[in-house]
């Protein structure tokens, strides 16, 4: 063969060894694509939601309307309800369940509300150290006649009347009566009046009277029905004026008779009567004690002039020698000049008097006592004397 006829067929031979070699790098390279992808899944669109982190599809769930799809059984045995509280979501934020609702919220706490007002009509009396107090009317709330309770208290006030049927003066200087009028509550309790005038130190004249009102300050409201004005000090007999139930009673008792002694220091001495009380103007019985008023009368029988003198001829006065001996035999001081004795008696003149001495309560049978400037003694018997 020439060489000009074996071209064509050479070119066509190594045209064939390419196509050949050609196919096999194509299933080489196949193949090695194969073997690279086995034992692996095939790359999905999943791929990208995983990349692209987006919300948890579970947050997006519960926070959006529940799909009716049916819960599992890991779920099943727990309320909705109790499963969103007790999931707290992706960003930090509570659960709408788990916040306090308004029901949950505790009630703002309510105002004090001030005491209701109370009137009651009382118009009752008893005697103190000489004086009558009635307390004409009672009243209770926060406001009484321009005076105001102090914060979370109520106030009682009483409409009080003192008068002084006495002859004598009386003035409270050393204490004020407000410290002695207290008021007394069903629970035992007493307490003391506020300092308002005029009943801080009055002083009354004669047949003088004086009206006001007398505040306390309570804790908590109470009736005033069972309460009761109580007048006395710490060493005094106190006496009370109840609002309602019995009336007080003055605590008074009278005896009346006529004897007389012979003539002692010029005179006759005469006792017509007398009283038993527990006051006087201006004073009050201690505890257990009473005070006995005597009338008394001394006459001089003569026409000439009698002085009535101690010894190195010193004027003596009633209170130097008139005396009262109790039953157990202890001599008295006068306690109360009442209506004194003058230390001179013109002829045939006639002196009535009144004094007073504190005594037991409950005593029978007292003596007067008129002491000579010897010092001997002439008695008068006074009882028997009515009982308590």
């Amino acid at each position: 063969m020439s060489i000009g006829t074996y071209a064509p067929a050479l070119n066509h031979r190594h045209g064939r060894v390419r196509g050949m070699l050609l196919l096999v790098m194509l299933l080489a390279l196949g193949a090695t694509s194969g073997c690279a992808g086995l034992g692996s899944p095939p790359p999905t669109p999943a791929v990208i939601v995983v990349t692209a982190v987006p919300p948890s599809p579970v947050v997006v769930v519960v926070t959006a309307t529940p799909q009716p799809a049916k819960p599992t059984t890991a779920a099943a045995d727990v309320p909705p309800t109790a499963v969103v509280a007790g999931k707290p979501s992706a960003t930090g934020t509570p659960a709408v369940a788990s916040r306090p609702t308004t029901a949950s919220k505790p009630a703002a706490a309510s105002p004090t509300t001030a005491p209701a007002p109370q009137t009651l009509k009382v118009g009752r009396t008893n005697s103190y150290r000489g004086l009558l107090f009635t307390v004409e009317e009672a009243r209770s709330g926060e406001k009484i006649e321009g005076q105001t309770a102090d914060r979370g208290k109520t106030l009682v006030g009483l409409r009080l009347r003192v008068q002084n049927p006495s002859g004598q003066l009386v003035h409270f200087a050393n204490s004020p009566l407000t410290g002695l009028l207290r008021l007394r509550l069903p629970d035992g309790s007493n307490p003391k009046a506020e300092d308002e005038d005029p009943f801080i130190r009055p002083m009354l004249k004669p047949e003088e009277s004086v009206s006001g009102w007398l505040y306390f300050q309570l804790d908590r409201p109470v009736p005033l029905e069972p309460l009761a004005l109580a007048l006395g000090g710490a060493q005094e007999t106190v006496v009370t004026i109840p609002f309602t139930g019995a009336e007080p009673v003055v605590a008074k008792r009278a005896f009346e008779y006529l004897r007389t002694t012979e003539v002692v220091r010029g005179l006759y001495w005469s006792v017509s009567g007398g009283e038993l009380r527990l006051d006087l103007p201006g004073q009050q019985a201690n505890p257990g004690q009473e005070f006995i008023l005597v009338k008394i009368r001394a006459t001089n029988p003569t026409a000439a002039p009698v002085a009535l003198r101690g010894r190195g001829s010193i004027p003596q006065e009633g209170t130097d020698y008139l005396r009262i001996r109790a039953d157990n035999g202890v001599l008295l001081q006068v306690s109360a000049e009442l209506s004194p004795l003058p230390t001179e008696f013109p002829g045939k003149a006639e002196q009535d008097t009144l004094y007073a001495w504190q005594l037991p309560l409950g005593s029978k049978n007292p003596k007067l006592v008129i002491l000579s400037p010897d010092g001997s003694e002439h008695e008068l018997g006074l009882g028997p004397l009515p009982p308590p």
